[in-house]
């Protein structure tokens, strides 16, 4: 197969979703972090986080609906692939319980605007990409607080790799040096307490 990248959509979320559990009918939504990339002509792109946290009482659909809700309007949306939920769907079948849609699934019956494209990352990717743009992630076996605590940065880091390895060169070069610029002034920032 014959691979051409591509240009980098005008506008781009990457989303970061850490549950408490494998994705599963079982498991919670704890943490969701959004980083949004929009491009300019004058001066390169505009970057924005979105950071929340949930207590285990939150519904999956307010939180999917909060999503779906804060994706610009036409946007591209990125986010890592989830493993074959085929066990899963085997367990949810022979127990007589329905089978949840994913996330991503949720979102598009919401926003048919949006082109999502599920990415299918190795964390040694993942983690080449961290270590290049001096990102930490939390590590294997990490609990869900480092997870959430982390979120942010896990979203960045899969932008970053998707602009690695699905960009042209042009975009690659110029977005990633505005994006270096962009987390400069953030790490500079004081701590807001």
């Amino acid at each position: 197969m014959n691979f051409s990248p591509r240009r980098h959509p005008h506008v781009l979320t990457a989303l970061e979703i850490v549950r408490d559990r494998p994705a599963s009918y079982r498991s919670t939504i704890r943490c969701i972090a959004m980083f949004t990339v929009t491009k300019c002509n004058e001066y390169g792109a505009r970057f924005a986080v979105e950071h929340y946290a949930f207590d285990r009482e939150t519904k999956r659909s307010d939180i999917i609906g909060g999503i779906a809700r804060s994706i610009p309007v036409n946007a591209t949306l990125i986010a890592k692939a989830q493993p074959s939920q085929m066990r899963e769907w085997r367990r949810a079948m022979q127990a007589g319980m329905p089978f949840s849609p994913s996330d991503l699934q949720l979102i598009r019956r919401q926003r048919s605007d949006l082109a999502i494209m599920p990415l299918e990352c190795r964390e040694a990717a993942l983690d080449e990409t961290a270590a290049f743009y001096v990102i930490q992630r939390a590590g294997p076996g990490s609990s869900t607080m480092a997870q959430a605590r982390r979120a942010a940065d896990e979203a960045q880091v899969l932008w970053l790799t998707f602009l690695a390895t699905c960009c042209r060169e042009n975009d690659r070069t110029s977005l990633g040096s505005a994006y270096q610029a962009w987390r400069a002034i953030q790490n500079a920032r004081p701590l807001p307490f």
